[in-house]
């Protein structure tokens, strides 16, 4: 099952919220192949926030951005082994599951390094040289690759060591014991009770017996050590011996991906590194799962449904590197590009929300009472309750159906949608910039748009110069040509608006000029048909 995001546009007002959760309940009940999943790509305004908690419903999910991940493509069924689990575990595991790459881990899963073919053959290669190698024990291991059985255990649960064989005669033995750290030392030895009594003696770290027979007995009463008898003779118990060695004395601290790392900033890594893979882990460094190489050859782009708006400059980061699956919206057409044909649904609509409805009817799915009233809600904040000049008759016919439906009257529920609204004096002001602001590209010029509602246009004089200095700032961040803010009053249906840019924009703007940079707009609410066009007719008179 693919999962299909459902999102709308950057900076997110209702309509944009309340319609990607309501087609994607629906696209849920229609398509039971796919998950689909409403989300947003910014902080819920004021009014979004009262509608989702007012019907006790939890928001679309955030994301910031639709660009691959690593949890997106690694592999997520992954063996792995613990820190102490016997070296000879990992050489069977990759030789039966022909895999390169083997994470370990702690008790908790927590990564701690991983065992591939370098390590391996870093281990045996130390084995030949003149040196001699030491080894970590574990004693514990004995059992899980040297066939055989305890006869005394010790305290040392664990210790680094040297391997020696009593095969020589015992003035050879002893002298060679006697260059030794006693306690640094395991000895694998037959029926030798010489050796085995100097060896007791002297406090070896742990002594095996090979090719003793039942009634063979030594006394170890006064030993401290380890002793463990093994039924395999001297040289396959030497050979295995060094295979219980505990994996995290072989293991390496390979590059580590986290699943959230963005896979445009691992590639590079991966190429570059000999294991060929690399461990994924979660914030807390639990493993996750696996990144190879092979995996990249998997790499699918991430599927999305744009609802409320159509154009890549409004959508969340990324869109260029994902899949669009479906456009449901009520603005103009813009510049998305895609690979293959797509469902689009677009009309000259006062909400998006009313599209969604629309759909609901067509394809004869029963509307919830409470998916209802988050469309109504839509519908109500984006055509200011059925006054905007954006409104149809189709946002009218919606708005009855779904109030019967959610039972919930209009006039109430949008009077109180609306009285949520806050004063611009008591509002951060790159909140009032951020809060539904909108960027359009024509005739090769960017272009932002923002809006905020108020209940009184007498607070903008008090609030101006510091929405000039944060839009200047926004224009100068986001490489704008032309930024505004319109301010709309909800209550007497009129706004004002503040123009920054080349001169000649504002020069071209048929509004009342207040100031500078600021005009009066009578009768005016409306960005997409009142604003827009106008600033569009400008665009054009100036090429």
């Amino acid at each position: 099952m693919s999962e299909i995001l459902v999102i709308g546009h950057k900076n997110p007002d209702a309509d944009a919220v309340c319609s990607a959760y309501s087609y994607a309940y629906l696209k849920n009940a229609i398509d039971r192949d796919n998950l689909y999943t409403a989300a947003r790509c910014g902080v819920l305004n004021k009014q979004t926030k009262f509608i989702f908690d007012k019907f006790n419903i939890e928001p679309p999910i955030y994301i910031d951005n639709v660009y691959l991940r690593v949890k997106d493509i690694m592999t997520k069924d992954v063996f792995y082994i613990r820190e102490n689990d016997p070296f000879w575990l990992v050489l069977k595991s990759i030789n039966s599951m022909k895999i390169r790459l083997i994470p370990v881990v702690d008790s908790d899963s927590v990564l701690l390094g991983v065992i591939s073919i370098p390590e391996i053959a870093a281990f045996f290669a130390e084995l030949d040289t003149d040196s001699k190698p030491k080894y970590l024990i574990r004693p514990d291991n004995f059992p899980k690759v040297i066939p055989g059985y305890f006869i005394k255990s010790a305290e040392k649960e664990e210790f680094v060591s040297y391997f020696l064989v009593g095969a020589m005669p015992f003035g050879a033995f002893k002298e060679k014991l006697d260059s030794f750290n006693a306690s640094e030392v395991v000895l694998i030895v037959g029926n030798r009770e010489e050796i085995v009594e100097y060896a007791k003696e002297k406090g070896v770290a742990a002594i095996i017996l090979t090719g003793i027979s039942s009634n063979d007995s030594f006394d170890f009463d006064d030993y401290e050590g380890w002793v463990y008898v093994s039924t395999k003779d001297t040289a396959e118990t030497l050979r295995l011996l060094a295979l219980s060695t505990p994996s995290k004395y072989i293991m390496d601290k390979s590059p580590i991906a986290k699943e959230d790392d963005y896979i445009s900033d691992i590639g590079g890594i991966l190429k570059n590194d000999y294991h060929r893979g690399m461990p994924v882990v979660d914030k807390d460094n639990k493993l996750k799962g696996i990144l190879t190489r092979s995996d990249f050859l998997k790499k699918k782009k991430k599927s999305v449904i744009l609802v409320d708006h159509n154009e890549y400059a409004q959508a969340v980061d990324g869109i260029e590197e994902a899949e669009i699956k479906e456009i449901i919206d009520h603005h103009r057409l813009g510049s998305v590009r895609t690979d293959l044909p797509i469902y689009v649904y677009a009309k000259p609509a006062g909400s998006s929300c009313t599209l969604v409805y629309q759909l609901y009817k067509f394809n004869k799915i029963d509307i919830p009472k409470d998916v209802a009233s988050i469309m109504l809600s839509g519908i109500l904040s984006d055509t200011v309750v059925l006054k905007s000049p954006t409104t149809t008759q189709e946002d009218i016919v919606a708005s009855e159906e779904l109030s019967k439906i959610s039972n919930v009257d209009i006039n109430e529920l949008g009077e109180e949608i609306f009285s949520v609204t806050e004063s611009l004096i008591n509002r951060d002001i790159n909140e009032i910039v951020d809060s539904d602001f909108k960027v359009y590209k024509e005739f090769g010029v960017y272009v932002g748009i923002g809006q905020v509602e108020v209940t009184n246009l007498n607070e903008v004089d008090k609030v101006e110069d510091r929405l000039v200095e944060a839009l200047n700032n926004k224009r100068k961040s986001k490489g704008l040509d032309w930024i505004m803010l319109m301010v709309t009053d909800i209550i007497n249906r009129n706004s004002v608006l503040i123009s920054l840019g080349a001169k000649r924009y504002n020069e071209g703007l048929h509004f009342s000029k207040i100031s500078e940079n600021k005009f009066y707009l009578p009768d005016i609410i409306s960005r997409k048909k009142q604003l827009l066009p106008e600033v569009l007719r400008i665009l054009e008179d100036v090429q």
